[in-house]
């Protein structure tokens, strides 16, 4: 289906659009990215920096493609980029994480990781990153031509973390052109801003510490007082 040309920030509009477009309810969504935050703090500062960005990416992607597959979704690998596919709809869904942009209607959202460039043999030439040759066709030439032909459009679920206002801002957006150097979503076809998520950091982290220690139990002995 052809997106609207839009941003779409009324929570009313957005879930019926979800409807339309992906089968799919707004809850689903957000549950994905709730869950995925959830293991994301199941880290402790003993895992290297690197893994609660990358375990919230992975188990993001897995909540994703499990939650989906009742609406007609499967996994879709195409070399270092991971997707939940709907062939019927021509749907392909990445998720990632976004900078402070992410669901907020008049700024320009992006990518935080930049998209990795696909290896290739010498002499054959580049083609960029695994994203941008799967969406090429949506990436490039005008709207009344190349994209009409369009069967399958590429999608993003980007997420961020807002944590000064103990929040996260999503949402499911078409990409339509990337930055020069082809690593960074630059403008849209379409944007579907989720509801925001809120949380208490604190309660979070303290729930992947070591539990407290147990009171050892003590026996009373109890004696009747006499009259």
């Amino acid at each position: 289906m052809q997106p609207l040309y839009l941003t779409i920030d009324d929570p009313l509009h957005a879930q019926n659009r979800l409807k339309e477009v992906f089968n799919c309810d707004s809850k689903v969504l957000l549950g994905v990215i709730e869950d995925g935050f959830s293991a994301r703090n199941e880290t402790t500062g003993n895992h290297p920096k690197i893994y609660g960005g990358y375990r919230h990416f992975a188990e993001g992607t897995a909540f994703l493609r499990e939650r989906l597959l009742s609406k007609g979704y499967s996994k879709y690998t195409q070399g270092n980029s991971e997707w939940v596919r709907n062939e019927k709809l021509g749907i392909l869904i990445s998720f990632m994480a976004g900078n402070a942009c992410v669901g907020l209607k008049g700024q320009v959202p992006s990518n935080t990781d930049g998209l990795k460039i696909e290896k290739v043999a010498r002499n054959r030439n580049p083609k960029g990153s695994m994203f941008s040759r799967i969406a090429n066709a949506q990436l490039h030439g005008d709207m009344l031509t190349v994209h009409s032909a369009i069967d399958t459009w590429c999608w993003v679920l980007m997420y961020y973390i807002d944590y000064k206002n103990k929040i996260i801002r999503s949402e499911l957006s078409c990409p339509s052109k990337l930055t020069d150097n082809g690593k960074f979503f630059a403008e849209y076809h379409e944007r579907i801003i989720l509801k925001e998520i809120s949380f208490d950091p604190e309660s979070e982290f303290d729930s992947i510490r070591s539990p407290a220690p147990t009171s050892p139990s003590i026996d009373f002995e109890i004696r009747r007082k006499n009259a």
